[in-house]
């Protein structure tokens, strides 16, 4: 897995970079409004010169034509860095609606007629709606005809940018014998007639009205495949994507820039957490667009479209996101800067229009809803099988936005182990008892079995393998509803690993795969839940016998009352000493001075307790890392918490079930995947569900330092949109369940208590307020927030 660019997609970047800077300066591409005037072209005409004399519009054209021949990944850069700099050029329209889809549908002849003269500045554009149809796969624009040939077009189309100006406008249109075309229509010809229409960004925009409009032949793109329309479809919205990823996050940064100088009440706007609360949430917004652009364009790059391909439908649930999120997000941006967001010679206006504008183009948020729930209709379950049927691309070097065939037998493989695992009296022994011996046997079946190990290194006794195999096992057994020794296997193990002496090592690890061995965390107290480093618990050395004694109370220890040991922050050095003067001690449960008093959580289940340290002795050497040094292993600790609150099989699990639900009945005898508010519920979780995973699929690809930011917004959105997803799956069984069937109350009392316990992972782990926090100081260079 690699999110990161290849060489070829950094120097366009840079290309971009370098054409828009060297027409003006940059402070004056982003406050050059765009041209009202119907005299003027309504575009940066100097920039989309320089634009084009830097060879930027042939990057996307085939060799034979002069060009470099690059693919849909490469153009999509190109889109995010215009989209970045907030400049108003044609480049969305020529590049993303014009060359990408005359060169994939366009026969040698067609490319050479269309697009010659194309590197120079020539425009293309395309009609992305009907009226009352946006993004047609059945246009009511007809292309009348005989046979294979050219014929005469009939109907309206909307939204087509810079019509006026264009040299061609592609049209998606039907023939007389039901099969769907683009046609290729001068804007100019006999029987056209362009109406001027409202856009948010104020350049051209126009309705092409056609009546009897011939074309031949020549023009009629008819591509190789059967699915001429949805594959320019998902050019149209991949280029959306992209422009739209680099106009959420270029509004972004030119925000972040603007709070860290603006100053009020002496200090940077920036270091208020109020609002960093809110840069956050747009951040995650960029991320959440950002992968699911990335990933549209390199599938299509990469040839992975259409049936073969299971994630199909990731294009409408990125152009769901976009419409959904983007508008809403550089709404906040306007908010956080005050009235010069709003001053017209400002930049973010510009911003803010073209987002709204690819909103439209995309359809919205409730079209693009629907077409994803058109794809869960059609199949509600996730298919993890391998076959040889199954579209897949070679991970080399560069992006690779996908498992490799190894890895889905690894997941087909845990799914099905996972399915099996558990009996169903055990599944609800573990609901009340999180802890117990059928907890305890669980774990160790999965040692004997060999399958705890799956991210550790081999050296450890683990299977070897990578991050990306790691976040397969967590997703697959949580999806699973497999309960998992996470602070033990997936925090406390890996820090051991970094950070723990030889001794400790061989004393620990070997327990940990087998399932024998079980630690809990005891970190907040009374007075210390989030301001860790305010905690109290002392630990002060016995001179005579160099053992540690250890004194204080934690709270909410989560399997402290099994765990065999405590992996516990206490305070060595002075009471004031904050952060520089704690100390990680590994704490045997079996001490006369340890004990613990049971919590039960609103869930009904015990998880958690209290627990008191009472003249515990700890050996020396059971101190991990350096006395004082405790910091450090605190917050290595909790980042691999971080990543392991935030698997996509979580909310994952909660589609599976609902969708299961949703094949039956209800009393009036209609399936529940045919009632709309249904498919369109299961549609929203399953975009959740993606967009998670590609955040999990990137955080794991950075290997052992992933971004602070990044880490900390993949813990956020998990967190907070598996309680909404919970919502809905209440929501939908409450109004179109039936609770007098045996089976539907059972899934109503599962959700209720998963949603009950998830309450917890929003401050679990580190409460979000400071999630957002990191996210800001790690993702956007923001300073500390004022305490």
């Amino acid at each position: 897995m690699d999110f990161t660019r290849n060489e070829t997609q950094e120097a366009v970047a840079e290309a971009v970079a370098g054409a828009l800077t060297t027409a003006a300066p940059a402070e004056d591409l982003l406050t050059a409004l765009p041209s009202r005037s119907v005299e003027d072209a309504g575009y940066d005409e100097t920039l989309w010169r320089s634009f084009a004399e830097s060879g930027l519009l042939s990057l996307g054209l085939p060799a034979a034509l002069g060009g470099d021949d690059l693919t849909a990944a490469d153009i999509a850069v190109v889109l995010e860095e215009v989209g970045r700099a907030g400049v108003v050029i044609p480049a969305l329209e020529t590049l993303g609606f014009g060359v990408l889809p005359i060169v994939a549908l366009g026969t040698d002849a067609q490319q050479k007629a269309l697009l010659e003269g194309i590197e120079d500045g020539r425009i293309l554009t395309a009609a992305v709606a009907e009226p009352g149809s946006p993004l047609p796969l059945e246009p009511t624009v007809r292309l009348d005809g005989s046979g294979s040939g050219g014929g005469t077009l009939t109907g309206t189309v909307t939204g087509v940018r810079y019509a006026a100006q264009a040299r061609s406008v592609l049209v998606p249109a039907t023939t007389s014998d039901g099969t769907g075309v683009l046609v290729v229509v001068a804007p100019d010809a006999p029987g056209v007639t362009l109406t001027p229409t409202l856009g948010s960004l104020g350049v051209p925009e126009y309705a092409m009205r056609l009546e009897g409009t011939e074309v031949s032949d020549d023009e009629v793109l008819r591509g190789s495949g059967a699915d001429v329309l949805g594959d320019f479809q998902r050019l149209v919205v991949a280029a959306c994507l992209a422009h739209g990823d680099g106009l959420v996050s270029g509004s972004l940064e030119m925000t972040a820039g603007y709070l860290k100088e603006r100053v009020q009440f002496g200090k940077p706007l920036g270091s208020f957490q109020a609002v960093q609360q809110e840069l956050a949430d747009v951040y995650i917004v960029s991320r959440t667009l950002h992968v699911i652009a990335q990933s549209v364009a390199w599938r299509i790059a990469e040839g992975l479209t259409g049936p073969a391909d299971r994630y199909e439908s990731d294009a409408a649930v990125g152009a769901y996101w976009l419409a959904a999120e983007g508008p809403r997000a550089v709404q906040v941006l306007h908010h956080l800067h005050g009235g010069v967001g709003v001053d017209i010679t400002y930049p973010m206006f510009k911003y803010s229009s073209a987002v709204k504008d690819l909103a439209r183009f995309v359809g919205g948020a409730e079209f693009q809803l629907d077409r994803v729930g058109a794809a869960v209709a059609a199949d509600p379950a996730e298919d993890v099988t391998v076959s040889g049927d199954d579209a897949s691309a070679d991970a080399g070097d560069g992006t690779f936005i996908d498992l490799t065939p190894s890895q889905r037998a690894l997941q087909a493989e845990l799914r099905e182990y996972f399915s099996t695992l558990i009996s169903d009296e055990e599944a609800a022994d573990i609901g009340t008892t999180r802890h117990g011996k059928t907890y305890e046997e669980i774990i160790k079946r999965m040692g004997r079995d060999g399958w705890l190990g799956v991210g550790w290194p081999t050296e450890y006794g683990g299977k070897g393998f990578g991050h990306i195999e790691q976040q397969i096992f967590t997703n697959e057994a949580t999806r699973a509803d497999v309960p998992l020794p996470s602070v033990t296997l997936q925090t406390v193990g890996p820090t051991l690993q970094k950070y723990g002496t030889d001794k400790q090592k061989e004393m620990f690890l070997p327990g940990i795969l087998e399932g024998t061995v079980h630690f809990a965390i005891g970190y907040s107290e009374p007075d210390a839940g989030t301001d860790l480093a305010s905690l109290r618990t002392t630990a002060k050395k016995d001179e005579a016998t160099g053992d540690w004694i250890i004194n204080g109370q934690k709270m909410w220890t989560t399997g402290g009352h099994h765990a065999d040991y405590i992996w516990l922050a206490a305070r060595t050095g002075t009471p004031d000493s904050r952060h520089r003067g704690l100390t990680i001690f590994i704490v045997d449960t079996s001490d006369p001075g340890f004990s613990f008093t049971p919590i039960i959580t609103c869930d009904g289940a015990h998880h958690v307790n209290a627990t008191y340290y009472s003249d515990v002795r700890v050996p020396a050497d059971m101190v991990v890392g350096e006395v004082d040094g405790g910091w450090k292993m605190l917050t290595t600790q909790l980042n691999h918490e971080r990543v392991m609150l935030a698997p996509s099989g979580r909310p994952g699990g909660y589609y599976d079930e609902l969708a299961a639900w949703a094949q039956g009945t209800g009393p009036d005898g209609v399936r529940h995947l045919d009632r709309p508010e249904v498919r369109r519920g299961l549609a929203e979780i399953f975009a959740i569900v993606r967009l998670n995973e590609l955040l999990n699929w990137q955080v794991s690809a950075m290997g052992e330092n992933p971004s602070m930011g990044d880490s900390a917004a993949s813990k956020v959105f998990s967190t907070e949109k598996i309680q909404h997803v919970g919502r809905i799956a209440e929501e939908l069984l409450g109004r179109f369940g039936d609770p007098t069937d045996a089976a539907t109350a059972k899934l109503q009392r599962w959700f209720d208590m998963m949603n009950k316990r998830n309450v917890v992972i929003t401050f679990g782990g580190g409460v979000n307020e400071v999630m957002r926090e990191l996210t800001c100081m790690g993702g956007l260079g923001m300073p500390r927030t004022a305490r």
